[in-house]
């Protein structure tokens, strides 16, 4: 099928519904009926959702094979958390068939290209891939169709239910221990946390990564209380100083900007 950019699309990637890109206000005024979470309520009041590791949060949430998971790039080139988390389910719980559905991925998460390369991850959603993640991608050694979204596909895709997160982890600046949490405040911060919203309303299970515990209440958060299942304490969640490296870089002045526009204009 011909897209709204002139590219034939191969019918076998339209399956489960898909649609080709037709255009970028495609979708402008249509109705949909928003994606519902797995909601556990609890009856008996908690003192604190801090668990004592990745793996016991991944155990209570139910993690297995063939789910799909869930992270924000704001650390960027800086992230600990992504390769972290992929560590402990496919090396020490021995899950297979995931699919990693990120904001973005890059040369932080290159471990990631091992277990594409091994079979143990089989999907990958984002809105961007580079470093050996898009090499090993572009080799075709993933074995479902990779699905880049803009960033605000995204969360439409995950508000409709087109993705299905059932773990989101959220590396988080700081957090108190019932999982408000915010990208501020703590040792390593990595300023708003947009790209995890989304994920934090609509994923079946949520876990918060921080390295910095604060006091309840933390606010405002970006990231409610009420959406996550488990607070995960880890040394370190990433690294500020990459955050500015590479893709992302520091603005100009915009009167820089403005000179260099004119002198264009004049020359």
């Amino acid at each position: 099928m011909i897209n709204a950019v002139g590219r034939d699309i191969p019918d076998e990637l339209l399956k489960d519904g898909k649609e080709v890109y037709q255009g970028k206000y495609h979708m402008d005024g249509k109705p949909f009926k928003k994606a519902g979470p797995v909601t556990i309520r609890h009856e008996k009041p908690q003192e604190s959702k801090v668990v004592a590791s990745i793996r016991e949060a991944c155990e209570q949430c139910g993690a297995h094979d063939g789910m799909t998971v869930s992270f924000h790039h704001a650390f960027r080139n800086g992230d600990y958390v992504t390769s972290m988390v992929m560590k402990v389910l496919i090396e020490d719980m021995g899950l297979k068939d995931l699919t990693v559905a990120t904001t973005s991925l890059g040369s932080a998460q290159d471990l990631l290209a091992d277990y594409i390369e091994q079979g143990k991850i089989i999907g990958i959603q984002s809105s961007g891939v580079r470093g050996r993640i898009g090499e090993v991608i572009s080799a075709g050694k993933l074995k479902t169709p990779a699905i880049i979204r803009s960033h605000g596909g995204r969360p439409r895709a995950i508000e409709t239910g087109e993705l299905h997160i059932d773990i989101s982890f959220i590396a988080a600046s700081t957090s108190d221990d019932y999982g408000n949490a915010k990208g501020t405040g703590g040792k390593h911060n990595c300023g708003a946390m947009g790209y995890a919203v989304a994920d934090s309303h609509y994923a079946d299970h949520v876990v918060v990564v921080t390295d910095t515990l604060v006091p309840f209440p933390n606010m405002p958060s970006p990231i409610s209380s009420i959406d996550v299942d488990a607070v995960v304490v880890v040394d370190a969640i990433g690294d500020p100083t990459k955050i500015g490296t590479k893709e992302a870089r520091i603005t100009q002045d915009p009167r820089n900007l403005m000179m260099a526009e004119n002198c264009a204009k004049v020359i």
